[in-house]
């Protein structure tokens, strides 16, 4: 009869998947923008509490923890690349899942964009703050963008009404929130600031103009589907809770989500010792042939 894989099965698949391998670790720019068009969208240095491919680990080639000083080959490269590329516009990099450092393929940024509250429009951000779901200070910080043009964040803090260190956790949330709904963008780095480095910020629109497009042949279930699906590619397997827990879509959205792609054989629930509860995997992943 098949049965699921094990936990070492989906370990082993994952080191290959994510590029934790020295034979399969970054090495290069070229192989960084590889990495991000592979997995379609992964953390920065990874967290904890979920399970995801992180850049950090493909350029180590290996698990290891992020070193607490600044001499070290792997963290210059994975730092200067998450600045460098997107800046060049060869993938997205922001604060998006979990409100976390994420790196996006060009290819899957109208799913993203699909799900968040936007319409494609520059000026939609007011009917968001009229509804209240969008902060004061979250306007504030795209108003000063709207009207000014790309800044970086010393300049930013200014215009948008937030200076000093008295508003510095304030101007903060408001560029995570911002982020996190695909309203600005970082668009490359100023030698500006007391310690001569600082993001530039943009509007997402004017960054990415053809995305609203691309993103408006796609209904919100398709737009989940892919998601989740290059999700479940990366990590193999994974318990429910966690995928939702990465994601973050309503119970009403993600129960007929896993029941559609169940009955299309796209995904399939398994139980793996070790990972503590049913889990989801691709529908394509290969079993094991037991007795």
């Amino acid at each position: 009869m098949d049965k699921a894989p094990s936990l070492a099965d989906v370990q082993a698949l994952r080191d290959q998947r994510y590029h934790r391998t020295p034979s399969l670790r970054l090495h290069s720019e070229e192989d960084a923008v590889a990495y991000v068009n592979e997995v379609g969208f992964c953390f920065l240095f990874g967290d904890r509490s979920v399970e995801i491919p992180a850049l950090w680990a493909a350029v180590c080639g290996e698990q290891r923890p992020v070193p607490v000083h600044h001499n070290d080959g792997d963290l210059g490269r994975t730092w200067n690349w998450k600045d460098t590329l997107p800046a060049r516009g060869l993938f997205h990099y922001g604060k998006l899942l979990r409100k976390k450092p994420t790196l996006v393929a060009l290819d899957l940024l109208p799913a993203f964009y699909a799900l968040s509250p936007n319409y494609g429009d520059v000026n939609d951000y007011l009917e968001r703050y009229a509804e209240g779901q969008l902060s004061y200070e979250a306007k504030q910080v795209y108003e000063a963008l709207l009207q000014n043009g790309p800044m970086s964040t010393t300049y930013l803090r200014q215009e948008a009404g937030l200076p000093g260190g008295e508003n510095a956790r304030r101007f903060d949330r408001a560029l995570t929130e911002l982020q996190v709904e695909l309203r600005i963008v970082k668009s490359g780095t100023a030698d500006t600031g007391a310690w001569g480095y600082a993001y530039v910020y943009d509007l997402f629109l004017r960054r990415y103009p053809d995305v609203p497009e691309q993103a408006r042949v796609l209904s919100g279930a398709e737009a989940q589907e892919t998601l989740l699906l290059r999700y479940l590619r990366n990590v193999v397997a994974v318990s429910e809770s966690d995928a939702r827990r990465l994601v973050g879509w309503e119970p009403w959205e993600w129960q007929p989500l896993v029941a559609r792609l169940a009955e299309r054989g796209a995904l399939r629930q398994v139980s793996i010792e070790g990972l503590g509860e049913a889990c989801l995997l691709t529908g394509d992943l290969p079993v094991v042939v037991g007795e």
